[in-house]
């Protein structure tokens, strides 16, 4: 199994978007392209981003903040969003405003410097929205660096870790995505008719999952919850779509973590025709296999057998043929 890539950053000087791109720049990696378009639009993103910043813009010059924000457009562009980045306890200038003192809330403070740097706002409404995280330890193989102006860059590799990725829509490799929220929504006067087409609207929008729980509301009137998970860049389409197509007043919601296998898929040929079968791995290890409904389903019906005798087939063809292991992954039992 691979490592998780971190891309660890260290300053000595308050930390810039401006300084960190141009340490980025001199890696000389290609950007995933790919990849980014899967992501979503990033200079939405990225103006979202300059928005939260535009009431801590206290003390910057015009130019250091045009440099900033052009500089974030760049990160956002250029910089793949699968890669966790850790960074050391930060440098923070003393003549940092109080306003901007509570943008350091959560990090660690490695020390403050006498300097008539400015404090750039926007690195750490940045560095937040990726999830990166500060400590005094780096850990892993270091695979790749670049220094520029006091602030360097590594690129580790971490081996034997479950990647720590943000809305990463390639489901092949285990990971464990924390950029995901789950909505929730309590009814008791939807009808069903109603719900089933919510939960289709849902998916079509690209709801991760959705289910529907039964529970006992106040007054003892039954109820139900419906229950959304989705990507942290479609939650406002997500609560759009429940307060249009629900009877709720309002919602709750909350960021969430997804530790997801790595996915296969391979076709088995049952008496009745081809099923295909979903695969789950666990540290490389073969853990979960399940056939498709779908398949099961339709051969089902054009044999006029039951169901569960085409998806027990499927099941046993699978299990004496897929892969125990994924190539590469280490066997855990020595």
């Amino acid at each position: 199994m691979g490592g998780c890539r971190v891309l660890w950053i260290h300053s000595d000087r308050p930390l810039t978007l401006k300084r960190l791109i141009k340490a980025w720049q001199a890696l000389g990696e290609e950007s995933d392209r790919a990849q980014h378009a899967a992501g979503g639009n990033r200079r939405e993103w990225a103006a979202r981003m300059v928005e939260q910043a535009m009431p801590y813009r206290t003390q910057e010059t015009d130019s250091f903040w045009e440099e900033e924000v052009e500089a974030l457009y760049a990160l956002c562009e250029l910089l793949d969003r699968n890669t966790s980045i850790a960074l050391t306890p930060l440098v923070v200038p003393t003549t940092i405003t109080p306003p901007c003192a509570a943008l350091l809330r959560g990090w660690k403070v490695g020390k403050w410097l006498d300097t008539d740097e400015p404090f750039s706002p926007l690195a750490l409404i940045w560095l937040k929205e990726w999830g990166a995280k500060t400590d005094q330890v780096m850990a892993g193989t270091v695979i790749k660096t670049a220094e520029t102006d006091g602030l360097a860059i590594l690129v580790c590799q971490r081996e034997g870790e479950v990647p720590v990725v943000r809305e990463q829509r390639d489901h092949t490799v285990e990971h464990i995505d924390e950029a995901m929220y789950l909505l929730q929504a309590n009814l008791d006067d939807a009808s069903p008719e109603w719900m089933s087409h919510t939960l289709k609207m849902l998916f079509t929008v690209g709801a991760n999952d959705v289910s529907f729980l039964p529970l006992t509301m106040k007054k003892g009137r039954p109820g139900t919850m419906v229950q959304v998970m989705c990507y942290a860049s479609q939650l406002d389409v997500m609560k759009e779509m429940l307060f249009r197509e629900t009877t709720t007043f309002g919602i709750r919601y909350f960021p969430v973590a997804c530790h997801r296998l790595a996915r296969r898929f391979c076709r088995v040929p049952t008496r009745w025709g081809e099923v295909s079968v979903k695969l789950g791995y666990l540290q490389g290890e073969r853990v979960q296999v399940a056939p498709e409904y779908d398949d099961c389903a339709k051969l089902a019906e054009q044999a006029d057998v039951p169901l569960k005798q085409v998806y027990q087939e499927a099941l046993s063809l699978a299990l004496a043929c897929a892969p125990l292991r994924l190539p590469g992954a280490g066997d855990k039992r020595g």
